[in-house]
């Protein structure tokens, strides 16, 4: 099976989809752009964070959370990027499903200040399921998401062509790209990361030919199995 990854090719997650057998050619469709804050965490109780790659601009924008706050997060892969920045994780999703309904759910009603650090482009899901529960709630833009200006001649040319078996899609704002950028084939079955892209997929009328049950690389091998099935 031939698979469009579009993001760069590192991780657990590419090396995964290899392992399992699938020829993968990957290509980021987006580019990170930092934003620029005076905020802080201080007096915040809890910090929300629904991306890995948070951690990653926090970083680079010189800011920490601090121990005084315990921490939320999404799901496993941004819990593994948490620990890997020296944080401790207090509170993330069970069942498996990574996404802001899911961490809404499973977050105890209370009260307290929360501070969700992240993507311009992120999902209100969390803060308003935090806010029924009785949480004061601030966002705090840290980056947001663009896509880049060309991709590989060669890359356009064998996707368009409908070379690619399937396509993953892991964000709303990689969906946006995407389409941009190279279009929906009717050749490549698309294939959301979680219910936050395949909803977004659906807002754009983009048929879903498979959704990972879980935001994990066993998650996403399983959806595509599901796609071969199909195809043999």
């Amino acid at each position: 099976m031939h698979v469009f990854f579009p993001r760069a090719d590192e991780g657990d997650l590419l090396a995964a989809l290899r392992a399992s057998g699938a020829e993968v050619t990957a290509e980021p469709v987006q580019r990170r752009v930092p934003l620029a804050t005076d905020r802080t965490f201080e007096g915040a109780d809890w910090i929300a964070v629904t991306s890995p790659a948070t951690f990653t601009v926090l970083e680079q924008l010189s800011l920490r959370i601090p121990e005084s706050a315990r921490l939320a997060v999404v799901g496993l892969g941004t819990a593994t990027a948490a620990r890997e920045h020296g944080y401790r994780v207090d509170l993330l999703p069970v069942g498996g499903e990574s996404s802001a309904a899911s961490l809404a759910e499973t977050w105890p009603a209370g009260s307290g200040r929360v501070l969700i650090p992240g993507s311009a482009l992120s999902s209100p899901v969390l803060a308003a399921g935090l806010r029924e529960k009785g949480y004061e709630v601030e966002t705090l833009p840290v980056y947001t998401m663009e896509p880049v200006e060309s991709l590989p001649q060669r890359l356009v040319t064998d996707y368009r062509s409908g070379h690619f078996d399937a396509v993953v899609v892991l964000s709303g704002s990689m969906g946006t790209a995407i389409e941009q950028l190279l279009g929906w084939p009717s050749e490549t079955a698309v294939v959301a990361f979680g219910p936050p892209s395949a909803a977004s997929l659906h807002h754009r009328s983009v048929p879903v030919a498979a959704q990972a049950a879980t935001q994990d690389a066993d998650g996403l091998i399983q959806a595509l199995a599901t796609i071969r099935k199909h195809s043999a």
